[in-house]
C-alpha cells in the first residue's frame, strides 16, 4: 500500500524512513553514553587528584511564565563570568563574546532553590547545568501584583565547594484582562538571519561576527507586535508575548538585548540546547517548537493566540499542526515570506491544498492590516507606533 503524500512534503518510503530513525536513535544513545562516561571519568580523576575548584559560579536565569497557581522557570548554573558588555559595535569584540557564549562550562548536580511569593522549590541541575521548575504553586500569587513577578534563585554549594550565589528571574503572569497571546519565531521573523543561504554561511557570519547592536530587524515588526500587545481595545499593553526559536540557549542574552534594542515586547524566550541531545525524548515528541508552543497553549486555556513565523523553515507546518491540535484557539497565523521561490511555491501549494488559514505576508504592515480586519488590533495604534 502506497503511503499517501501529504501536501507540501515529498513522499518518503516508510521502511527507509523508520530505518533512518532507528539508526539515528541508536547513534544518539551511543553518543550520550560516551559523553556521560567521559564526564564521569573526568570528575573522578579530579576528585582523586584532590582538585578544588576556585572559578566564579554564575546562575543564568531565563524569563519564566505562569499563572497565579503555577510556575514554569528554567535556568542554568555555569562556571565563568557573565558577558556584561552591551551595545557592542565592534565585530572583533562580537566574535570574542560569541566564542565565550558557546564555550560555556556547565555545573551538573547543583541544588537550586527558587522562591516565588510564599512558595519555595528545589531542583537539581542536569548534566548540562540546566534546572527546570514546572509545578503548581501551593500558595497562589496575589492578584494585581503586576504582569511581571520576580523569583529569587540561589545556590549554597556546588560539588566540592561551598558558594553563596543568588539572582532574580522575571516571571510573566498575564493579567485577567489579557484576551490574546502572541507567539513568535525569532530567526528571519524579527531578526535577519538568512537561514536559507547556501550552506547557511550567512547564518554563521551573523552568529559569530555580529552583536545585538549590529543585527538587523524588519521594518514595522516592533509596531505590529506592540499593537497586538495593546489589542483591539488599545487601553494598555496586557497581551503576553512569547518567543519560541530553535536558536541555542547560548545566545539567550544576545537575543534578549536585540529584542529590547529594536522595541519588541518583553516576553519569555524559549530556546533549545546546543549540540548532541543529552536527554531521550518521549514517544511522539514533535520537536522543540511544537512542544514549547503546546505547553503555552495548555498553560493559558482561556487565551487565543496569534502565531508569527517565516517561510524559511517549518513554521507554517508546525503552526498548522498546533491549530489542528487546539481547535478554535489560533486567532491568526502570519508567515513572513523570505522570498525563496521554491519554498514560497511549496507553501502556497500547501495552503491551497489544505485550506489552512495562513497569511503569507511580504511585510508587517500587510500583517497589521489583516489583523485590524480580524479585530485583533487597532490600525491607528499600529500607525501611531510605527510613525513614532
Amino acid at each position: 500500500m502506497r503511503r499517501k503524500k501529504r501536501p507540501g512534503y515529498p513522499a518518503v518510503a516508510p521502511n527507509s524512513y523508520f530505518g533512518v530513525k532507528k539508526v539515528k536513535r541508536a547513534l544518539l544513545r551511543t553518543l550520550r553514553l560516551a559523553r556521560r562516561t567521559i564526564g564521569w571519568f573526568w570528575q573522578a580523576l579530579k576528585a582523586l587528584l584532590g582538585f578544588r575548584p576556585s572559578w566564579p559560579v554564575i546562575i543564568t536565569t531565563y524569563r519564566g511564565y505562569g499563572r497565579a497557581d503555577w510556575l514554569f522557570l528554567r535556568g542554568r548554573v555555569l562556571k565563568g563570568r557573565r558577558i556584561l558588555a552591551r551595545n557592542v559595535h565592534s565585530r572583533w569584540r562580537a566574535l570574542i563574546h560569541n566564542y565565550r557564549r558557546f564555550n560555556s562550562r556547565e555545573i551538573p548536580g547543583v541544588e537550586v532553590k527558587v522562591r516565588l511569593g510564599g512558595n519555595t522549590f528545589r531542583a537539581i541541575t542536569d548534566e548540562e547545568g540546566y534546572f527546570l521548575i514546572d509545578q503548581a504553586l501551593p500558595a497562589p500569587l496575589a492578584t494585581g501584583a503586576g504582569q511581571w513577578q520576580e523569583a529569587e534563585v540561589s545556590i549554597a554549594a556546588i560539588p566540592g565547594r561551598r558558594v553563596d550565589v543568588a539572582t532574580v528571574a522575571p516571571v510573566l503572569a498575564p493579567p485577567p484582562e489579557a484576551s490574546l497571546g502572541i507567539i513568535s519565531d525569532i530567526d528571519d521573523t524579527v531578526l535577519k538571519t538568512d537561514v536559507t543561504s547556501i550552506l547557511k554561511l550567512k547564518v554563521i557570519y551573523h552568529t559569530l561576527l555580529k552583536s545585538a547592536a549590529l543585527r538587523q530587524s524588519f521594518g514595522a515588526a516592533a509596531a505590529f507586535y506592540q499593537a497586538l500587545q495593546w489589542g483591539p481595545d488599545g487601553n494598555r499593553p496586557v497581551n503576553p508575548t512569547f518567543y519560541v526559536s530553535n536558536s541555542p540557549w547560548n545566545l539567550y542574552d544576545l537575543l534578549e538585548e536585540f529584542l529590547a534594542l529594536n522595541g519588541l515586547p518583553e516576553g519569555p524566550i524559549l530556546l533549545r540546547d546546543f549540540g548532541i541531545p543529552y536527554q531521550s525524548r518521549p514517544k511522539g515528541y514533535k520537536g522543540h517548537k511544537y512542544a514549547s508552543i503546546a505547553h503555552i497553549f495548555q498553560a493559558y486555556p482561556a487565551l487565543r493566540f496569534v502565531l508569527i513565523g517565516d517561510s524559511g523553515e517549518k513554521d507554517p507546518y508546525i503552526y498548522r499542526s498546533i491549530a489542528e491540535e487546539f481547535p478554535g484557539r489560533v486567532a491568526a497565523i502570519y508567515i513572513r515570506d523570505v522570498l525563496a521561490r521554491r519554498r514560497t511555491r511549496r507553501l502556497a501549494r500547501f495552503i491551497r491544498e489544505t485550506g489552512a488559514d495562513i497569511k503569507l505576508v511580504q511585510n508587517y504592515t500587510q500583517a497589521a492590516r489583516d489583523a485590524a480586519f480580524r479585530g485583533l488590533l487597532r490600525w491607528e495604534v499600529f500607525e501611531g507606533i510605527r510613525q513614532h
